[in-house]
């Protein structure tokens, strides 16, 4: 489901614009932290996905700023993302990925053309409304 950003908060400024279009997307995702006594292996959720960052659920949640490596069970073949913690709190934590591998860029655009097609077919009409 592609996610368009609202200011319900009032946090925002009014008319703030994502720089690419988010998905919900909920696979299980393994993220890789490493402490000062080794990697240390947390499991998780996505919530959303982009072409430059996700947000998920992570037991024992990583410190903002911490570099990670994320990797989600995709259907057809296990990809790394080298990413960096942008926020996170006991209920979700959002990354930001470094540039991007072939691999991992292949992978992340065929995820995302899925999702986009699982909605399209889920929900026709909608897309004529998210325009603009």
């Amino acid at each position: 489901m592609y996610v368009k950003t609202r200011n319900l908060t009032g946090d925002a400024p009014a008319g703030l614009r994502r720089r690419e279009p988010r998905y919900v997307s909920s696979i299980a995702v393994g993220v890789t932290r490493y402490l000062r006594f080794g990697p240390a292996v947390a499991r998780g959720m996505s919530l959303d996905v982009s072409r430059s960052g996700m947000s998920a659920l992570v037991c024992g949640a990583p410190r903002v700023g911490e570099t990670v490596v994320i990797a989600p069970r995709m259907k057809v073949e296990s990809v790394e993302i080298l990413a960096t913690v942008r926020h996170s709190t006991n209920a979700r934590s959002g990354f930001e990925f470094y540039p991007l591998s072939a691999v991992a860029e292949n992978a992340i655009q065929d995820w995302l053309r899925e999702l986009e097609q699982e909605e399209f077919l889920l929900v026709p009409g909608a897309w004529k409304y998210l325009e603009n």
